[in-house]
């Protein structure tokens, strides 16, 4: 299922925090709620948690926010990732004049919110549920230059039920044909990719897709700028 951004209206459940879908029951998925969330200038979500599976991996995109996560208050910045388990109270806020962008993930499709009062918060620096961006860079193939995976969230950041990962695809580049036994989401954050999702497909900046269990894809650029690709796993480390 291809999700074009040109199609789609945001919502906002949180006032100047508009939410694109791109994975949902209402979408037809069974193991994921993903979404495109910015956050306007002077706004945030509330302190809240989530309970039973639902365990919620945020990947900062642009911009910068005030992030409170387990009694702690630091600032996440582009490419950061935030693993908040169930029960792990969390919230953002922009405190800039730059409206700031996170992709948000949930390995269920109902997630449940429990709004908290706030606390007194210390100020960290670092936060074991942050993993800063880059830390984890490697080539997503060993014999496959052009393709560089950045590693989100997983076991590594103490993640218990999600795998995320983004790919930086150089111009003339490929990511091999593969599949999986279960649901994948994918958003394009930059950058176009042609290739197949069990047919031949285009995705174009902010393009979203969900490859069903079993489904072959694979991407090349053959554009002249780098692509940039999410990848969101409902399970721990399939890869």
């Amino acid at each position: 299922m291809i999700i074009r951004r040109l199609e789609q209206e945001p919502q906002d459940r949180y006032p100047g925090v508009p939410r694109y879908a791109l994975a949902s029951a209402e979408l037809g998925q069974t193991s994921l709620h993903v979404g495109d969330l910015s956050y306007l200038p002077g706004y945030g979500v509330p302190h809240h948690y989530h309970t039973g599976g639902a365990e919620e991996t945020q990947i900062m995109l642009s911009g910068e926010l005030e992030c409170w996560v387990g009694g702690k208050r630091t600032t996440v910045y582009p490419g950061d990732t935030v693993t908040a388990l169930p029960g792990n109270a969390h919230a953002f806020h922009n405190r800039t004049d730059v409206v700031a962008r996170m992709i948000t993930a949930f390995p269920v499709t109902s997630p449940e919110t429990v709004h908290i009062d706030d606390v007194d918060l210390e100020d960290v620096s670092e936060h074991p549920s942050i993993i800063r961006a880059g830390i984890r860079r490697s080539l997503f193939i060993e014999e496959l230059n052009g393709v560089h995976r950045i590693e989100h969230s997983g076991n590594f950041s103490g993640a218990r039920s999600t795998y995320s990962y983004s790919l930086e695809i150089q111009p003339g580049s490929a990511v091999p044909v593969q599949n999986f036994d279960h649901e994948i989401a994918l958003f394009l954050a930059e950058g176009s990719l042609t290739g197949i999702i069990g047919e031949n497909v285009m995705l174009g900046t902010n393009d979203g897709a969900v490859v069903a269990p079993g489904v072959q894809y694979g991407f090349s650029n053959e554009s002249g700028t780098v692509a940039r690709l999410f990848v969101i796993h409902p399970v721990i480390n399939p890869v």
